[in-house]
């Protein structure tokens, strides 16, 4: 190639370059990070965490409107935050998440304001903060394994409003201290042990309780009992409903099976209606005993959605479910074997067979409501 030509390609190259800077710049621009703060400290079975977002970004991210991205001052973004509460709560809950032997504490937005934190570049004015106070209810873990899972501002969805969120964390958790920087590539931290027993025992109550302060779980159990018309048939029906709910939590844990949580609570409202509709119209049937272990595998599913589990296979999670799934075993026989008892001492009486069948219209009756206000 002759010296001219290689001259006419090197300046060609550098037109071409010139020429498309401009369009990349904008790209470039459109960087944008954003930092936050946390302050976490354990609070007996409680977590408190002191959560701080840039408030415009927090605003744009869950889509509060543009009056309030727009608020002139502080006491408008007060006002705005207090308006949103169910919707900054509900976006938080699903991203930051805190687990004590990999069962999930239940979140609340506790309260909200807003204060002026200076930005990072010292040349810009400072930056109106969202202050965001969560309480996080670890259903009675006052020790255990903590682990943070924090992903704010880091999904490809609406709430990708910048390219990286940095949080800063200061702890207090297990019995240690410390501070640790999450973002979107490490968003995970843990602190504290494990105590096998401890956790197992936790775990053990804990699904003991689902089944006895769940109304749905617990009407089914009711009906179930209240409908046998022998000790046999009891054991059968609640032992198939033992093992199949047992298999599907362990099989919704595992992330094997993954239902809409409005379709499984609709499907578990609908089996409290065919157990107790067959209370009405006869016990007996040969289809209730593989109905009622049908039934079993969708109370699995809701006790799965309704606690939370994490994602961490080990031994804190094979703990954790298998305490849950005695625990809901216990609670199970523990409720049908009381309620059996009673309708048995009561079946010698007159006023019985009235009071069954208002019982079971009764279940009925509820069991619809919940499905299709499960539905809407």
């Amino acid at each position: 190639m002759s010296t001219s030509r290689v001259v006419r390609a090197a300046v060609a190259g550098i037109v071409a370059v010139l020429v498309l800077l401009p369009a990349a710049a904008p790209a470039v621009a459109h960087v944008r990070t954003s930092d936050g703060w946390s302050e976490i400290r354990a609070d007996g079975d409680h977590v408190r965490y002191r959560l701080g977002l840039e408030y415009e970004i927090l605003a744009r991210a869950i889509g509060m409107g543009e009056d309030a991205i727009a608020a002139p001052d502080d006491g408008s973004r007060r006002a705005a935050l207090a308006g949103q509460h169910d919707l900054i709560e509900t976006y938080l809950a699903g991203r930051v998440r805190i687990l004590v032997d990999e069962i999930e504490c239940a979140m609340t937005l506790a309260a909200s304001d807003v204060e002026q934190r200076p930005a990072t570049d010292a040349m810009a004015e400072d930056l109106a903060y969202a202050v965001l106070d969560l309480d996080y209810d670890c259903h009675g873990a006052a020790s255990g394994r903590y682990v943070l899972d924090y992903s704010v501002f880091s999904g490809a969805g609406s709430d990708a409003v910048v390219d990286d969120h940095t949080t800063t964390v200061d702890y207090h958790l297990g019995g240690e201290r410390g501070r640790v920087v999450l973002d979107g590539a490490h968003p995970r931290f843990s602190a504290g042990e494990q105590s096998f027993a401890g956790s197992a025992l936790r775990a053990t109550g804990l699904g003991a309780q689902q089944v006895l302060t769940g109304l749905d779980h617990a009407l089914f159990v009711a009906a179930l009992a209240v409908g046998a018309t022998g000790l046999g048939r009891l054991a059968r029906g609640v032992t198939a409903f033992a093992v199949t709910s047992g298999a599907g939590l362990l099989a919704a844990v595992a992330g094997w099976v993954s239902l809409p949580g409005h379709v499984t609570g609709a499907l578990v409202a609908l089996s409290v209606v065919y157990v107790a509709a067959t209370n009405l119209v006869g016990p007996e049937s040969r289809w209730r005993l593989p109905a009622v272990a049908a039934a079993g595998l969708l109370h699995g599913f809701a006790f799965a959605g309704g606690l939370g589990f994490g994602d961490d296979l080990g031994w804190d999670l094979v703990t954790s479910v298998a305490g849950v799934g005695l625990g809901i075993v216990l609670g199970q026989a523990v409720l049908a074997a009381g309620l059996f008892a009673l309708a048995t001492a009561a079946r010698r009486y007159a006023w019985f067979s009235l009071a069954h069948l208002v019982a079971a219209a009764a279940a009925v009756v509820t069991g619809l409501a919940w499905f299709v206000h499960r539905l809407l």
